[in-house]
């Protein structure tokens, strides 16, 4: 007799359980969605599919007021149809009768935590990949609709007057780079080949400029180019969020930070821009010297720069650009020798002005030298040739520098001290960036304790709930669904807003991470309590 109760009470449970369930997780579903549908402009067929892989970050969210609200439902009808006493009558104890909201609430616990730590993860992948197979279509559109991808790319804006999608082509493009959210190069193309390379973890995204005009703003210079290759990554939803890491992989990215993209894309600019202020401090310790030169190898040649009367000095250092030049008329001096090993050089250029480009992302070949009113001649002949700008590309940095660049660890720059130039005083952008990323780490490391303890108190506010449900349900004795829903509705807010206070508490303060997590479980503490206060008052009547 006592089974067939249960299994009649548990029935009940869940019917109403999931049809709660299922009516929350389609609004916030729809509403999680908007994102997606505004910003990269998602085919609508594909909305569905986008809602079930959704489904258990709503579910998250969902499940615990669903459960509340089905043990309250279910048990105030009992309690109002007098069929709780009827069965207190036949020496049924309240302990036997609350054995199915029991079996509920650790049911529905297991399975929110089941849906914190491992499901949502599985499923942001799928998520994420359906972004990345679609990205191609999410571009066309895009520039149909709006005629630029926004800012769907950090380090570059694109407009195009229109896409022909069939021929993978964009016409009348500009595109302007940008360097700490300034224009670093305006790049026009009459047209625009797009490629998608897919890959493990991210699609490529690879635009080959046709006929393409690069304008420099800061020397107002601008270069032709037949054909120009620029290169980007798909972007990402939610993949670069600790809210959607599984448990083993927030226990690696706790002990390795750079597995996680954001902290390794920072680590990498911090590391570069050391590069950059090491190797113009090198040359300008080189070139200050009275007879000091500067030696530069471009494939088997090699580049030997100098002053003409006396050392090159800095005019100017900004980025990663820096200007020498000298006293006197031509007073910069660059032999070229054929071969690395040769005495004489084959060919000498005469300057007023020598600017340094290093490029840290391409590693193999980074430095530019660019002569500002060159003259040159070969050595066996007598003619000379001018040019108002010559430039030199493709040369390769000094030894050691690489190495230096590879041996630079994340603990090294997190560690207090100096990491600039000669293991100095950092520049001003320098500091910022060694700021950005020691203050990313200390926050990532805030962020990863708090969403291991908000995952958990998700999953135990399930069963606190539904205890608290039962009980509510109980004493106030109502079979009507509204009445159900406001009693349900104070313990479930209470959690819910305790919990996601708490985590923005611990998450913004950097002395209150403690007192964030406290009150991120003081909601589930008080309603544990009044759970008890109340069982111990329906088990006395």
């Amino acid at each position: 007799m006592v089974f067939t109760l249960h299994r009649y009470i548990f029935r009940d449970l869940l019917k109403t359980f999931f049809l709660a369930t299922l009516i929350l997780s389609a609004v916030l579903g729809l509403g999680f969605m908007l994102r997606p549908l505004r910003e990269f402009s998602v085919e609508p067929v594909r909305v569905p599919e986008l809602l079930l892989y959704t489904l258990p970050i709503t579910l998250t969210m969902v499940i615990p007021i669903a459960a509340l609200l089905a043990a309250t439902l279910t048990y105030g009808r009992l309690a109002f149809d007098n069929e709780i006493n009827a069965c207190r009558s036949s020496g049924i104890s309240l302990h036997n009768l609350i054995y199915p909201a029991l079996t509920l609430a650790l049911f529905i616990g297991i399975v929110t935590l089941l849906l914190g730590f491992h499901i949502i993860p599985i499923f942001t992948e799928r998520f994420e990949s359906i972004i990345k197979t679609d990205a191609e279509a999410i571009i066309y559109k895009n520039i149909e609709k709006k005629g630029n991808l926004g800012k769907m790319f950090s380090e570059y804006r694109v407009h195009a007057d229109y896409a022909i999608p069939a021929e993978h082509r964009l016409v009348n493009v500009v595109v302007l780079e940008l360097d700490r959210s300034k224009i670093k190069r305006i790049i026009t193309a009459r047209h625009v080949e797009v490629n998608f390379k897919t890959r493990q973890q991210s699609n490529e995204i690879h635009m080959r400029l046709l006929g393409a005009s690069v304008l420099d703003p800061n020397s107002n210079t601008s270069t032709d180019w037949d054909s120009l290759t620029l290169s980007v990554t798909a972007p990402r939803f939610l993949q670069d969020s600790i809210k959607f890491k599984k448990l083993g992989d927030l226990k690696k990215i706790r002990r390795n930070m750079l597995l996680f993209e954001p902290i390794r894309k920072q680590f990498d600019k911090t590391r570069r821009q050391i590069l950059v202020e090491n190797f113009f401090q090198y040359c300008s310790g080189q070139l200050s010297l009275a007879d000091g030169y500067l030696d530069l190898y471009q494939g088997g040649h090699r580049l030997r720069l100098s002053g003409n009367q006396q050392g090159l000095q800095v005019n100017s250092c900004k980025g990663q650009r820096a200007e020498f030049g000298g006293k006197g008329e031509w007073p910069v001096v660059l032999g070229y020798y054929h071969e690395a090993g040769d005495v004489v050089p084959e060919k000498i250029y005469f300057a007023r002005e020598v600017q340094i480009k290093i490029d840290p992302q391409n590693i193999s070949r980074p430095v530019e030298l660019i002569l500002q009113d060159a003259r040159w001649n070969y050595a066996n002949e007598t003619h000379r040739y001018s040019l108002k700008v010559h430039p030199l590309a493709a040369i390769s940095l000094p030894d050691g520098f690489v190495e230096e660049l590879e041996a630079i660890t994340l603990g090294s720059l997190l560690a207090e001290g100096n990491v600039g130039p000669g293991k100095g005083l950092p520049s001003a952008y320098l500091g910022k960036l060694l700021g950005k990323l020691r203050r990313d780490c200390h926050e990532l490391g805030i962020e990863i304790a708090v969403e291991l303890h908000s995952r958990l108190a998700f999953g135990l506010s399930c069963i606190v709930l539904v205890l608290m449900g039962t009980a509510l349900g109980i004493v106030f004795r109502s079979s009507h669904l509204l009445t159900a829903f406001g009693i349900s509705f104070v313990p479930a807010a209470l959690c819910l807003i305790t919990i996601f206070t708490g985590k923005h508490i611990a998450e913004q303060s950097n002395s209150g991470v403690a007192g964030g997590i406290f009150f991120l479980w003081s909601g589930i503490a008080v309603v544990f309590i009044a759970d008890l206060l109340l069982y111990r008052k329906l088990l006395k009547q």
